[in-house]
């Protein structure tokens, strides 16, 4: 929850976008990608707390006290389609335990190799290792904390990214299923009036480029009007 004065500062990481030979059996995201988009979302979300333009000075004072960032994802679902993986399934639950688990290390080593370069953020205290999201994390993103401190009072957001998916060509929004494959969308107008337009959902506008007109795996295309 952010305090008085707090602001969202929300970044996403598309790992749709991040899934080599989708559909094929070796299908795999490129964790190596992921690990260097999560570095460098961190310092561009880092940076934003020193470029913004406050309405008011307890907003400033709020933010640049704590630093607070909240990186996320989007696509996750589409990215699970990808690799042959159901969303819900014990494979699918053991992928995202990998990608989100590799975004949190990252993120906290970066935020700890940006409190060397530039300083900790100043409401840091060498005691927050302790607490739970950091004594969960590994010796090696440790030892860096307690050397460096944190630039980042909070790191990591799972929130919603609807805008944010559209615009990424209709991806799956943060972390919750497809929605549907396809569908249409009442897009207002300047003049007060709407328009419908068909939407298609990423996955599927890949799986029509790549496959044709083969059907798609019912097995594996869940969406939450399939989800129990």
């Amino acid at each position: 929850m952010l305090p008085p004065y707090g602001a969202c500062l929300l970044g996403s990481i598309n790992l749709a976008r991040l899934v080599e030979r989708p559909f094929e059996a070796d299908a795999r995201l490129d964790e190596g990608a992921l690990a260097s988009l999560t570095r460098t979302a961190v310092r561009l979300l880092d940076n934003v707390i020193d470029v913004s333009r406050y309405p008011l000075a307890a907003q400033e004072a709020e933010a640049k006290a704590k630093r607070r960032i909240g990186l996320g994802v989007t696509g996750l679902a589409d990215a699970l389609v990808f690799c042959g993986a159901a969303y819900g399934g014990e494979t699918a639950v053991g992928l995202t335990q990998r990608w989100l688990g590799l975004i949190k290390r990252e993120a906290y080593r970066a935020s700890a190799e940006l409190a060397a370069e530039k300083g900790a953020f100043p409401l840091y205290e060498a005691r927050m290792l302790e607490r739970p999201n950091l004594a969960s994390l590994d010796e090696e993103t440790r030892a860096l904390i307690a050397a460096h401190g944190l630039r980042n009072g909070c790191l990591t957001s799972i929130a919603p990214t609807g805008t944010t998916s559209l615009l990424a060509g209709n991806v799956s929004s943060g972390v919750e299923p497809v929605f549907a494959y396809a569908y249409t969308r009442k897009v207002r107008q300047p003049d007060g009036s709407t328009v419908e337009e068909a939407v298609e959902d990423y996955a599927l506008a890949m799986w029509k480029r790549l496959k044709g007109e083969a059907p798609p795996p019912a097995e594996v295309f869940v969406s939450a009007q399939t989800l129990s």
